[in-house]
């Protein structure tokens, strides 16, 4: 994990990154998935705003599948 990510310079930069990770795990980037779960097993901060972010997607998803 860069020192970027580590420490990072905002709150909203680390979750910026956190976003684009996740959507490009959700479609398959193998890189990004084992990035992320490297990050989450060392911040439960990480992992918890990546809960939220899943949450939102499938709301998002959801909300999609019903219009």
């Amino acid at each position: 994990m860069s020192a970027a990510r580590a420490h990072p310079a905002s709150d909203r930069d680390w979750k910026d990154q956190l976003v684009e990770l996740h959507v490009l795990a959700a479609n398959g980037d193998k890189a990004a998935a084992s990035e992320a779960e490297r990050w989450m097993a060392d911040d439960p901060e990480v992992r918890k705003a990546w809960a939220e972010v899943e949450a939102t997607c499938d709301r998002i998803r959801g909300s999609e599948e019903s219009a």
